[in-house]
């Protein structure tokens, strides 16, 4: 077959152009350390690293949600291993105050530390993380958990959302428990009520069940104090029966009805209503405020002292039942530790694989490319060679 001299020539060119160009994509290799730079260098292991990358993305995400869920148990398990302490000196204080050898002096100074006390828990309970938020108040971050009403009283404002975070595919991992799991969901060991008012201007200064075997006979009927006037009020139950009809009002003065001593402070108005509602739960901030209030107005007299053997009881069962809410929390928090703990790790050994897989598909192997390097510089120069010497070639040289 002939072969022109331009077809020659032209063929020769290009061999060379080719042999030029995977000569100079070898030398960009070995400057970058890269076998692939672009997905034309390799489509399938450019598409398998782009899987794996978005894998380590993906790893890193979840390595940062870890990280913050860590931080949350973290401070929730400080703040209720504190609870825990505090609740074991109010058990201590309670028991100083059975001791028949304290009199009512040394019973007020026992209850002015569990006010302090109560003051502390509070404190503990509109715990606030690195970023403001409030721990225990439920999916209500920004909300503060516990604050006084009018009556001095402590009411939880936020929810019962438990918040979860992502910590790998299929894993959620809780990071919170609500206020009202932990402080106030609490059994107690007596029947008991809580109140709450429509009244602008005056409010329950204290409360109390004076006569449980009364109270129990009724449990768990709920009443309402209406009041008629400024100077006299009503007391019904739940079905609208009337327990006590126009009875006088004066400021500061026990309502005592079914077992239930109210005291009302203040001038209230017609229409104001105070509802005395039935439970069989009693908060962790009210078992302490009761304490204190009993401690601090039970005397020496002998009905007295009857009330304060009664409620140093019922505290001392009531604060258990408070350190048992704690301690089921505290494991909780402390097993979804571990599972954070064993996450991190599995990513972490994921993401060395991960890496290990990136770098055989990506990273560049300096002995073959070198030899290769040099086979190619050896074959570019034999062609350049032989290139030359075919076009030098003239019939004009042998005339």
């Amino acid at each position: 077959m002939r072969l022109s001299f331009l077809q020659g020539f032209t063929q020769s060119l290009n061999s060379m152009l080719r042999i030029q160009e995977q000569s100079f994509n070898t030398q960009n290799q070995i400057s970058t350390g890269k076998r692939i730079s672009t997905p034309a260098d390799d489509p399938v292991g450019a598409a398998r690293m782009i899987q794996l990358d978005q894998e380590q993305s993906q790893l890193e995400q979840f390595k940062k949600n870890i990280n913050f869920a860590e931080s949350r148990l973290e401070i929730e398990e400080v703040r209720l291993s504190s609870v825990n302490d505090l609740l074991v000196r109010v058990k201590e204080l309670t028991l100083q105050a059975a001791n028949g050898t304290n009199a009512f002096p040394q019973r007020q100074a026992l209850a002015a530390e569990i006010k302090t006390r109560m003051e502390e828990l509070v404190s503990i309970a509109n715990s606030q993380d690195a970023n403001g938020e409030y721990i225990f108040s439920g999916f209500q971050g920004g909300t503060i958990p516990f604050v006084q009403d009018s009556a001095g009283e402590y009411v939880y404002q936020g929810d019962e959302g438990q918040r979860q975070i992502t910590v790998a595919n299929g894993t959620k991992v809780p990071i919170s428990d609500s206020g009202y799991r932990i402080f106030e969901n609490i059994n107690s060991s007596q029947n008991t009520f809580f109140t709450d008012t429509n009244s602008a201007a005056a409010v329950v200064s204290s409360q109390r069940v004076v006569n449980q075997t009364t109270y129990d006979a009724s449990y768990p009927l709920d009443y309402e104090i209406t009041f008629t006037g400024p100077a006299t009020f009503d007391v019904n139950d739940e079905n609208g029966v009337p327990l006590l009809v126009g009875q006088a009002y004066t400021s500061g003065a026990p309502i005592t009805f079914n077992g239930v001593e109210i005291t009302i402070s203040g001038t209230p108005a017609a229409g104001d209503d105070f509802y005395i509602e039935s439970s069989g739960k009693q908060s962790m901030i009210a078992t302490l405020a009761k304490l204190a209030e009993g401690l601090n107005t039970l005397t020496d007299s002998t009905a007295d002292k009857i009330a304060l053997d009664q409620l140093v009881s019922d505290s001392l069962i009531n604060i258990k039942n408070s350190e048992d809410s704690v301690a089921q929390v505290l494991a909780e928090v402390g097993a979804r530790l571990n599972t954070v703990e064993s996450v991190r790790n599995l990513h972490e050994g994921i993401g060395i694989l991960n890496e290990g897989l990136l770098s055989e598909i990506r990273d560049l192997d300096y002995a073959e490319a070198i030899s290769r390097l040099s086979q190619e510089t050896f074959v570019l120069e034999a062609a350049q060679k032989t290139f030359s010497r075919v076009n030098s070639l003239s019939l004009f040289n042998f005339l």
